[in-house]
């Protein structure tokens, strides 16, 4: 045991004397050395994969917190499938939307939190670690709490968990891993407990620990192999046979709540559906296994030498095509099997060193391995680098005590590690810089992967952003999206991507043909390219060409994806085809999934009109009126249903409200576009017309009577 100086015992004692206060203490120490290197992210943009998963995704954007529009949110998955998707973070969001809609600041709070919250469980956790039997003997409590707090403040501050705390939708890693760590907190807690009402109070707060986890992200899924870990290396000693028989019994109970973990997660799914996907991307099941550890070691050097221009949410990777190909492919796989057999070696007698390498490579082997994601995000490491500042911090305490009676000595390490947190907080404050908006982050990424497509597709698809834009800016968009598509793209499926980008692109410059051709183009290389697809469709429906887009939003139902946009298009092409009949259950199963939406209110509505029934539509068509009053065709269609209904009385009422609403030239304008304007529902212009121009004469006349 290491020798404890008199004024360390007097802290020591203090120590012993106030857990509550020690803890306390340790959270407010976190809260205030996190929160002000995250001080500058409250108003970063949002980014890349926020879109579809949050600002576009209607699941999530509830009005009010019932249970049941709660628990719809569970299902909140962006390709519209209603299996459970990742529910606890999605409710999370969805919470922030009810308070804060759109604006980022809220769900910005809420990240930081968690990693705050993340970083204390660490805290806790790294503590308890120094209770077990494979440690107690080797640190006193003054040690445990320094090198706790230490490890804990180094994960917590360190840029390279950047990307899973400010990019918003990377909630989910890093709930996932609040709840991971919680639950080997409570695992410990229980081993070490001596009650056994308390150690089944703290194995059923560890098992729904790791339920949250594994409802957060699916890479939780590893936690019953990290406490097995935690049994090996901290609890075990395998020289006593009947310690041996308890672990080899330990293990089979984990094996068994992974199988179970993966039930749960592959229910009604083929369990190997996670290697599925390699069909989409620029490399093979093999060359992903061969590239990785490359990628992993990468990693490592980020954690450990986190300057801001190493970081970047693309990175340029070069595939391991063979073990020779690159050269540094065989070299990093026979690396990363000596750390793993030195973890393994080093378990009795550096168990510190052991964990901290074996709960690494751990918990990158679902994320870093043979599943067809991308080969590299730097939020991946936000869960594995847990324990990889123990032993940095656990040296730093031996060298404190060593020095502690040679005051300079003392106070340069002192110094050194307080500069080291420094510099990590400011290397997280400037990371942070480049994810203010999407500019920012897509230019520093294009700076960094000068090779890779992404983020061009990106810097083109800003600039094409918003319809009121010059034509020198889609111009240069286009341009980009051109220099893409020779660059290396991510996964093959991005090629039929930024071909339908560039088509969206014509399409708002009212340039119709070459956005089909583009399309076709698109879909040619992937016919199950939806998005494209179904914007093909809109472009044919505003063509008049109402066969053909019909065809496509056949396709994409047929495949079994119910969205209300597809179901919408497909109502509105039979309006336009004169069999409101047939559209009118479209509308309907389209507005029991968004029931206050304005433009299934309105197409609802105007079906029912098509279809004589006139009170039906008039309840629709008020509806859709109350939630979007700005929208002018909801009024055209009021005085339209009145008129057919042969009640002149509510039609003029109608009609007043209309010109009270919109000004005279917006109301000609849309007048004058109604016979071909296939944006809107059919509307007779011959119809509403003259009641608009009596209603308009009427007010004419009174205005002189008043003068």
């Amino acid at each position: 045991m290491n020798r404890v100086p008199v004024d360390e015992t007097r802290n020591l004692s203090k120590c012993k004397s106030h857990p509550s206060i020690r803890t306390f203490i340790a959270f407010v120490l976190l809260f205030f050395l996190i929160l002000p290197v995250y001080s500058n992210i409250f108003h970063a943009s949002w980014q890349f994969d926020d879109s579809p998963n949050i600002v576009n995704n209607s699941r999530l954007h509830i009005n009010n917190l019932m249970p049941g529009t709660l628990w719809n949110t569970f299902f909140a998955k962006p390709n519209l499938d209603r299996n459970l998707y990742r529910p606890l973070p999605c409710m999370t969001f969805a919470l922030n939307w009810y308070f804060g809609k759109d604006n980022p600041t809220g769900y910005h709070v809420a990240n930081i939190l968690i990693h705050i919250l993340s970083a204390f469980f660490l805290y806790i956790c790294i503590l308890a670690l120094f209770k077990t039997p494979n440690l107690r003997d080797k640190y006193d409590r003054g040690d445990a709490c320094f090198i706790a707090l230490l490890s804990a403040a180094l994960w917590a501050v360190n840029p390279i968990q950047t990307q899973a705390v400010t990019y918003i939708v990377q909630r989910m890693a890093s709930m996932a891993a609040m709840f991971y760590i919680l639950g080997i907190y409570f695992f410990i807690k229980g081993r070490l407990s001596s009650e056994k009402h308390n150690r089944i109070l703290f194995y059923a707060a560890c098992l729904l620990a790791f339920l949250c986890a594994l409802c957060s992200k699916e890479n939780a899924i590893m936690l019953p192999l990290s406490l097995l870990l935690v049994e090996i290396v901290f609890l075990g000693k395998w020289s006593n046979p009947e310690s041996g028989r308890k672990i080899t019994k330990t293990a089979w109970i984990y094996a068994i709540l992974v199988l179970f973990a993966g039930a749960i997660i592959f229910l009604k799914v083929n369990p190997l559906s996670f290697l599925q996907g390699y069909e989409n991307r620029p490399f093979s099941f093999l060359e992903r296994l061969m590239t990785e550890p490359r990628i992993v070691l990468h990693y490592l050097t980020q954690i450990f030498y986190p300057a801001p221009h190493r970081l970047s949410i693309e990175h340029d990777v070069v595939i391991s095509t063979s073990l020779l190909k690159p050269w540094t492919t065989l070299p990093a796989i026979l690396i990363v099997l000596s750390l793993i057999g030195i973890g393994i070696s080093e378990i009795w007698k550096r168990p510190l060193i052991s964990f901290g390498i074996l709960f690494f490579f751990l918990n990158h082997i679902i994320e870093s391995t043979v599943i067809p994601l991308e080969l590299v995000f730097e939020h991946r490491n936000y869960l594995p680098s847990f324990f990889l500042f123990v032993p940095f911090a656990a040296g730093i305490k031996r060298l404190l005590n060593y020095y502690v009676d040679k005051k300079y000595m003392y106070l340069t390490v002192v110094t050194f590690v307080t500069l080291l947190l420094l510099a990590l907080g400011l290397g997280t404050y400037t990371r942070n810089m480049a994810w203010t908006t999407k500019n920012t982050l897509w230019l520093d990424a294009m700076n960094k992967a000068p090779g890779m497509a992404r983020p061009l597709t990106n810097l083109a698809a800003i600039l094409a952003e918003g319809n009121h834009q010059t034509p020198g800016r889609y111009e240069l968009a286009l341009e980009l999206y051109e220099k893409a598509l020779s660059l290396k793209i991510s996964k093959n499926i991005s090629l039929p991507c930024i071909l339908g980008n560039m088509a969206g692109i014509h399409f708002k410059k009212n340039d119709y043909p070459k956005a089909v051709e583009l399309y076709k183009k698109a879909l040619n290389i992937d016919p199950g390219y939806i998005k494209g697809r179904y914007d093909m469709a809109v472009v044919l429906t505003l063509m008049g060409n109402f066969k053909e887009a019909s065809e496509n939003v056949d396709y994409i139902l047929s495949k079994g994806l119910i969205h209300e946009d597809y179901l919408n298009l497909k109502g509105y092409l039979l309006l336009w085809q004169e069999k409101p009949e047939e559209a009118l259950p479209y509308f309907r199963k389209a507005l029991s999934m968004v029931p206050r939406d304005s433009g299934t209110l309105l197409n609802t509505g105007a079906a029912y009109s098509h279809m004589g029934r006139h009170k039906n539509a008039e309840l629709f068509l008020k509806h859709a009126a109350r939630n979007s009053s700005c929208d002018m065709i909801i009024y055209f269609c009021l005085i339209e249903n009145s008129l057919r209904a042969g009640d002149e009385s509510s039609a003029g009422k109608y009609t007043e409200k209309l010109l009270a609403s919109f000004s005279l030239k917006s109301i000609q304008n849309e007048l004058e576009r109604l016979p071909g304007n296939h944006r809107s529902v059919p509307v007779s212009r011959e119809l509403i017309a003259p009641m608009i121009k009596k209603k308009l004469t009427e007010a004419c006349k009174a205005f002189e009577i008043f003068r």
